[in-house]
Order: C-alpha cells, then structure tokens, then sequence
C-alpha cells in the first residue's frame, strides 16, 4: 500500500487504528477492527482493500460471516 496515493482524510483515518496494525509477518494490514467501522473503511476506501470478517461463527474454516463477525481484518487488494 503506498501512502502517496492517499488523501489526508484517508491518511487520519489509518493513523487513527494504528494500533491495530498487524505484525509485518502476517498478510494482513490491520486486524482486530470492531466491525462498527467497516462501513466508515468501505466508504473512504472503496475498492482499495479487502475485509475478512472475524469472530463470529465459523461456516467455513477461518471465515465467519459478515452477519455474525464482531471484529474485521483488512488486506491489500
């Protein structure tokens, strides 16, 4: 993800959840997120990542779905 292509608004916005940046070994970009803010990422970020809901019951192995998640995480498209 380069950061040159940001706008500030969306530059706030990930320095905001820096705490839930994920380890550099790890795919992900940030995990952790409640899933109230999903809606607050796919509008200032539309088509730029992909979510993987978390922490809700497991359909298929390491995916819940989006109706049950509490938590997201946030990958590179």
């Amino acid at each position: 993800m380069s950061i040159h292509y940001l706008t500030n608004k969306q530059k706030t916005i990930l320095e905001n959840f820096t705490r839930h940046r994920s380890p550099i070994h790890e795919s992900s970009l940030f995990k952790g997120i409640d899933i109230q803010y999903l809606k607050l990422f796919k509008k200032h970020f539309k088509g730029r990542f992909i979510y993987r809901p978390r922490g809700g019951r497991y359909h298929i192995q390491y995916n819940c779905t989006m109706e049950d998640a509490k938590t997201f995480a946030v990958y590179n498209r």
